[in-house]
């Protein structure tokens, strides 16, 4: 967006067309963001709903340092977090029998359609799927995403790596059921 400047400035004096350009401009990106937490559409909406009011009411905060987008971001993710935390939806597993080292082959890695990593993504429990979107995606170390989910960072590393090796096996068993070889 090439007035972002200027629409922010107005955005400051609550000017609503200002906020409404601004408004359509981060909605598909952000929801987006927060359907990757929360899988269920209309709680991701009213998720996003929720980020963009702390957008807008902190938006005097913003100092213009880095990327507006990455600040708007990082607001939506832990709006996301913070709705999972109160439904006690992030739970992790603690039983490591049921996570078997599965390894995938790079002509497999790159056989895989992005739709198909998402919805396999989606399909996670909601732990892993956060400690997968908060590490890989959002690119968070294992230390902060310690400190945004009150766990240890030891506790983010072991989650991230079984959610890794039930995210291939649920890929490679996605590919099993679709007839193809590697999707």
């Amino acid at each position: 967006m090439k007035d972002l400047p200027d629409i922010l400035e107005k955005c400051k004096r609550n000017d609503r067309s200002a906020q409404a350009d601004l408004y359509n401009y981060l909605a598909p990106k952000l929801l987006g963001l927060c359907v990757r937490y929360i899988t269920d559409r209309d709680e991701a909406e009213d998720v996003m709903q929720d980020a963009f009011v702390k957008v807008f009411m902190n938006l005097k905060s913003y100092k213009g340092e880095g990327s507006f987008e990455g600040w708007a971001k990082r607001i939506a993710v832990n709006t996301a977090l913070t709705a999972l935390k109160k439904k006690n939806r992030i739970r992790f597993e603690r039983d490591l029998a049921i996570v078997d080292n599965v390894d995938i082959t790079e002509e497999e890695q790159q056989q895989i359609s992005t739709k198909q990593l998402m919805a396999c993504l989606g399909s996670l429990p909601d732990g892993y799927r956060t400690i997968i979107n908060l590490f890989l995606i959002e690119e968070f170390s294992h230390k902060e995403i310690g400190e945004k989910l009150g766990i240890t960072e030891s506790t983010s590393r072991s989650q991230f790596s079984r959610a890794k090796q039930v995210l291939i096996k649920l890929v490679k068993k996605q590919t099993v059921d679709n007839g193809n070889k590697y999707a």
